[in-house]
């Protein structure tokens, strides 16, 4: 996804290789986070969310709120002094490791934890004249029916 159509204020949800995935900015780490578009609780697209003020991605149905590593920061209906099942790995969001090179976010279609640090050994291409200001270019991304097997 280029980063030009994104939106620091607002999740916005993508099918990728048939993975319905949501891109939203982290401001406390600062950087595009890719998750699983599917809140634990209920399943409710976190696309259809929001950024809460203290930079976690809110769900529009309970409000569960979820930090960059998917971990849950918030359920609004636990009680304070209860257990702290906001920890739990149940209410964890999937994470897709991901990186912004050449004005793009890309990331790593796999969720299992093997794959954490997969883009600091495997790298998207980099193509140097999208980073040359003297080089005109146009950004834009198109849906086409096809797959990505060889």
């Amino acid at each position: 996804m280029p980063v030009c159509d994104l939106d620091k204020r607002a999740p916005l949800g993508k099918k990728v290789l048939g993975l319905d995935v949501v891109v939203w900015w982290d401001k406390n780490e600062k950087e595009w986070k890719v998750f699983d578009d599917r809140c634990p609780h209920r399943l409710a697209p976190l696309s259809e969310g929001r950024i809460d003020q203290q930079g976690r991605l809110q769900c529009v149905y309970h409000g569960w709120c979820f930090g960059g590593s998917g971990d849950c920061k918030l359920i609004p209906q636990a009680p304070l002094d209860g257990p702290p099942v906001h920890s739990f790995p149940k209410a964890c969001v999937a994470v897709y490791p991901s990186t912004v090179q050449n004005g793009i976010v890309w990331f790593w279609p796999n969720t299992d934890p093997q794959y954490k640090d997969i883009l600091t050994e495997k790298k998207p291409p980099y193509i140097p004249e999208l980073d040359d200001p003297s080089f005109s270019f146009q950004m834009f991304n198109r849906d086409i029916p096809y797959g990505y097997e060889p």
